[in-house]
């Protein structure tokens, strides 16, 4: 009796695949993932949640982005907007340490090539020649929604919707 469930294998490889895509079309950016402890903490806070309550862990990554995507291909994918449309983004499964609390405690190191997870309030930024004139004075975007493209509970990519990034002064 067939399941119709991938082997880890094909998972593994169909990844590595998204990875090679992103290192030969990606745009390099610096990737800020907040740590699962600072995460967890400023949830319980819900609306009232500052960025200054996030600690992060920086990457460098690959980035794909479509600048401009149309709300139908955004409906596809499970996001749905109402006036303003977002970017569209793309990580790849793997980025290099830059900083971040586990390089301060030893648990990695500055260089490795680890596997990441970004999520919801991760943020990452561009050099401005990569930002279209839209977005004026923009340097950093925000992951708002996520929705998965994937087979069944293994995740091959997850494609974001991003917003400019607003930080408090």
């Amino acid at each position: 009796m067939a399941t119709g469930m991938i082997p880890r294998g094909s998972i593994d490889v169909l990844r590595d695949y998204v990875d090679v895509l992103l290192k030969a079309v990606g745009i390099d950016c610096t990737l800020y993932i907040p740590t699962v402890a600072s995460f967890n903490t400023a949830e319980t806070y819900e609306v009232f949640a500052k960025p200054s309550d996030y600690e992060y862990n920086v990457y460098s990554a690959k980035i794909f982005i479509n600048w401009n995507p149309s709300t139908y291909k955004l409906k596809k994918f499970g996001l749905f907007v109402e006036d303003q449309l977002p970017v569209m983004v793309w990580f790849g499964n793997k980025a290099t340490v830059v900083s971040g609390p586990d390089v301060e405690t030893g648990t990695v190191t500055v260089g490795t090539v680890v596997a990441i997870d970004t999520c919801v309030k991760s943020y990452f930024s561009l050099i401005p020649e990569f930002i279209p004139d839209k977005f004026e004075d923009v340097e950093a975007f925000e992951l708002v929604n996520v929705a998965s493209k994937g087979f069944q509970d293994a995740i091959i990519r997850k494609v974001y919707s991003a917003v400019p990034r607003r930080v408090q002064i």
